[in-house]
């Protein structure tokens, strides 16, 4: 914004003019929030309650977006988007970028720079993009040595986040949500299922494929714990690089994960009731109000 003030006068006999122009910047508000994601961010298959088949139209639908934790429109879950709409009723945003299925890493599972490429592609005003991506690239994975190591994965968050702090509006903000303990979902998953009729977790596991890696036994839980861990200290690494950069590219970065001794989607401990009992897998309706509630501590606002 700049001002403009003048005034004129005579030096010697000659007529003069002067002008001064001030100029201040004005933050822009941010009023939108965007969502690079997989399934967990889809709400797949959230409200699902037992995976007998007398549940298969639950548990064979798949996404369930009015759940999400990102911007769902169902009462029964209070979103990212409902909690900034707290603070400002004009709130909008969409997870139009997001996928099931898709990975941190990948180019064919639509990962985080197809979906950032999207996202540029298709906001005009400064946003709020909530990235949350990091559970396939875990689960995809066959063996131990197949996981992908440090340089791989910090290969494609930075190819995501070049193109995001790059070509948003001046004034958005990433959010790098951290990565979840899948390594955690084998046990969880049997808790589920103890006592009750509706729910076989190790059957629907073993049928469907369902991120084998961590469900067919412990086996490979030291792996993926140590994976887990070093790919959300890879994120908040890379976010204050990026960061770092903010004063010249417009656009800050922020980390979820901050360590593991302190809260996070990556260090929060899943209990039965906040995985759905269709795949004993993703989140359940609490389990997407958990995801909210973690991520808005640290939500830039």
């Amino acid at each position: 914004e700049c001002t403009v003030s003048g005034g004129s006068g005579t030096v010697g006999s000659a007529d003069v003019t002067t002008v001064s122009v001030t100029c201040t910047d004005v933050a822009v508000a941010v009023t939108r929030i965007e969502g690079a994601g997989d399934s967990i961010m889809r709400g797949y298959n959230a409200s699902c309650t037992g995976n007998t088949i007398l549940h298969i139209f639950c548990y064979s639908g798949g996404d369930q977006n009015q759940h999400s934790f990102l911007d769902g429109s169902s009462s029964n879950v209070v979103s990212l988007l409902d909690r900034y709409r707290t603070l400002n009723a004009s709130f909008g945003g969409d997870k139009d970028a997001s996928e099931s299925g898709s990975e941190m890493t990948d180019p064919g599972k639509n990962n985080f720079q197809a979906q950032a490429a999207a996202i540029v592609a298709s906001t005009s005003q400064p946003s709020v993009v909530v990235v949350e991506l990091g559970g396939n690239d875990l689960c995809n994975r066959s063996s131990d040595q197949d996981l992908y190591s440090d340089a791989q994965w910090q290969g494609a968050v930075d190819a995501g986040l070049d193109v995001l702090v790059n070509q948003l509006p001046d004034g958005s903000t990433v959010y790098l949500s951290s990565v979840p303990r899948v390594q955690d979902l084998r046990s969880v998953g049997i808790a589920l299922q103890t006592g009750n009729s509706s729910v076989n977790c190790e059957n629907f596991w073993s049928t469907w494929g369902v991120c084998r890696i961590a469900t067919a036994s412990d086996s490979h839980f030291g792996a993926l714990e140590e994976r887990q861990q070093a790919y959300n200290a890879i994120l908040a690494e890379r976010a204050a690089h990026y960061n770092a950069q903010a004063g010249t590219t417009g656009v800050e970065v922020v980390a979820e994960y901050s360590g593991e001794g302190v809260a996070s989607v990556g260090t929060y401990r899943f209990t039965p009731d906040d995985i759905n009992g269709g795949d004993c897998f993703h989140p359940s309706i609490q389990g997407q109000n958990q995801l909210s509630e973690t991520l808005w501590r640290k939500s830039p606002r």
